[in-house]
């Protein structure tokens, strides 16, 4: 680790022992101020109906196109729009006062909601798929979820109160609570209940498995899709629910959603966290067996929940792990990786396909830096009150903006994991971070 990376680490831990609470007001480097201000002209213009999809399923309109892709690159997809990204797009909305873009992707959001609650990983704009009647490849995501609800609540928290008179407003506040509600549900569907199991509280993945398999018929890489309940847990999707169940606690002052969350935080901390690793695990294989892979969002987001639930002394240790792990560059651009000591392609005929060389390549072995991940790293910073580690971790990113467009996903494309392309995901987390910076009390107020 170099050393003055080392010196940061080491110092952080007296920022993180400070009391909670709001960073004093003040302007982002001028550096950011342009640069937050295209991503968000960008987010804007991948609300559809838009020049990319001029035409959208009418279900689908107001949903976010993810990537800025042409047609002739990708035809199947290009007008794909993940139900993450959507809701990192509305949070933002909200955060800089746009409160009307917001509720119109919420809606779309809302229309979409299946019978049984959930949602699909992702949606085509341009065509109905997936749907009922046919969903290959389609998943169920329960992070995805998390992050659906909380942008939901966090619309209902901080959206400005309705009228006496405004009717449509409040059967707007009711749908979006009912929405949410659904999606509470649907998640405690998914928690496993065995006081004797150590996973007790934590919620499994949901819905779908896919599989990519070398072919050797045609010399090609395919995805295998099975339509079953997907048994593991990611300890990143039950930080992401963690955080709305939590915050459906608190508006709706329902006792059955912070008793939910209190056996969600409990199994985190009791059976995830990995004192070795300094780190949490990335969370239990099907059969119940821990998967202690090293993954950057067990790290980075591992602290921002460390901190919410006052384990401050973990969140410095996850903060270590961190800066020991996953620091990457590549050419100009510096930030972090996805992760660690694993596989590229967890299958090694499919690793031989790509990398001939090593089939069993793993992410440390490999130059690139990840942007959504990177602002989440920054955002850490930020919040143990490290301001200038936070600026050179967001400064790391400036080679991967593309002029008049968003902030590329990650530095060079991995296929079937990463994309080098412009994303909601990537500008959406760095507006996000540059409105904390500047003391914006609602981006202050997230995942806090």
């Amino acid at each position: 680790m170099p050393r003055r990376i080392l010196v940061r680490v080491l110092a952080v831990g007296l920022l993180l022992a400070q009391p909670p609470g709001s960073f004093p007001g003040a302007s982002p480097p001028e550096e950011f101020r342009p640069w937050g201000a295209t991503n968000l002209e960008w987010l804007r213009g991948q609300v559809t109906p838009n020049a990319i999809v001029p035409a959208p399923a009418p279900s689908r309109r107001r949903l976010v196109v993810s990537y800025d892709i042409a047609p002739e690159a990708f035809p199947q997809g290009y007008h794909r729009s993940a139900t993450y990204d959507n809701a990192l797009a509305a949070l933002v909305f909200v955060i800089t006062g746009e409160t009307d873009a917001a509720a119109f992707t919420l809606h779309a959001l809302a229309r979409l909601q299946r019978a049984d609650g959930s949602l699909w990983f992702s949606y085509n704009t341009a065509n109905t798929w997936p749907d009922e009647k046919y969903h290959e490849s389609a998943l169920v995501r329960a992070g995805a979820l998390g992050w659906v609800g909380y942008a939901f609540t966090f619309y209902l928290s901080h959206a400005p109160p309705c009228s006496a008179n405004d009717r449509g407003c409040a059967r707007e506040q009711a749908f979006f609570r009912a929405t949410a509600t659904r999606l509470g549900d649907y998640l405690l569907s998914l928690q496993v209940d065995d006081p004797g199991d150590p996973r007790d509280g934590l919620v499994r993945l949901g819905r779908g498995e896919i599989e990519l398999a070398y072919q050797p018929e045609t010399n090609d890489v395919i995805e295998l899709y099975e339509d079953k309940p997907a048994l593991g847990i990611s300890t990143e999707n039950n930080i992401s629910v963690w955080f709305f169940l939590r915050q459906l606690a608190a508006l709706t002052e329902d006792t059955r959603w912070s008793e939910a969350a209190d056996r969600l935080r409990a199994g985190l901390l009791r059976s995830a966290w990995n004192e070795e690793l300094g780190q949490f695990n990335r969370g239990f294989r099907p059969w119940g067996a821990p998967d202690p892979v090293k993954a950057l969002d067990c790290a980075s987001w591992g602290v921002l929940f460390l901190l919410a639930v006052g384990e401050r002394e973990k969140a410095e240790q996850a903060l270590r792990a961190l800066e020991r792990y996953y620091p990457a560059h590549d050419g100009l651009a510096v930030g972090y990786r996805p992760y660690f000591d694993h596989p590229i392609y967890k299958q090694p005929a499919v690793g031989r396909f790509f990398f001939p060389e090593d089939s069993r390549k793993q992410w440390r072995q490999f130059p690139l830096v990840w942007s959504e991940g990177t602002a989440g790293v920054a955002l850490v910073y930020l919040r143990g009150r490290d301001r200038e580690r936070a600026r050179e971790v967001l400064a790391g990113l400036q080679p991967l903006q593309v002029e008049g467009s968003g902030l590329r996903y990650a530095s060079r494309a991995v296929p079937y994991e990463m994309a080098d392309v412009p994303s909601v995901a990537a500008s959406a987390w760095f507006v996000l971070v540059t409105e904390a910076w500047k003391g914006n009390p609602l981006a202050e107020q997230f995942w806090r």
